[in-house]
């Protein structure tokens, strides 16, 4: 995504806090835009709209980080990971257009 140069003027350093849209699959790959994952996540519907629980939402934000940090493919941390793989079927709209072919290479993963 687009960076933009900010002068801050002397501001102190603040905490980023994300949301709007914010789920499991987008993720990974705001964290690589951004360099870092030190934010505060507000993914309400990216939680609530997982399709087992609001919990299993949160765990899947969660294991999206730990993909992120360790460097992993999405598809491939899914195959381990049941939430984070189910946040594909959560969010199909995303993971048709993050992720294209992602229900042939997951397979019948559920």
């Amino acid at each position: 995504g687009p960076a933009y140069f900010q002068k801050w003027y002397g501001m102190k350093p603040t905490t980023p806090i994300i949301s709007g849209g914010m789920n499991a699959l987008r993720l990974p790959g705001f964290f690589a835009n951004l360099g870092h994952g030190n934010v505060i996540n507000t993914s309400g519907g990216g939680s609530y709209g997982h399709v087992d629980s609001p919990a299993a939402g949160a765990i899947s934000l969660r294991q999206a980080y730990e993909c992120w940090k360790a460097g992993a493919d999405p598809i491939e941390w899914a195959r381990e990971h049941r939430e984070f793989a189910r946040a594909f079927e959560s969010f199909p709209g995303d993971a048709d257009t993050l992720y294209p072919g992602w229900r042939e290479k997951l397979g019948g993963h559920r």
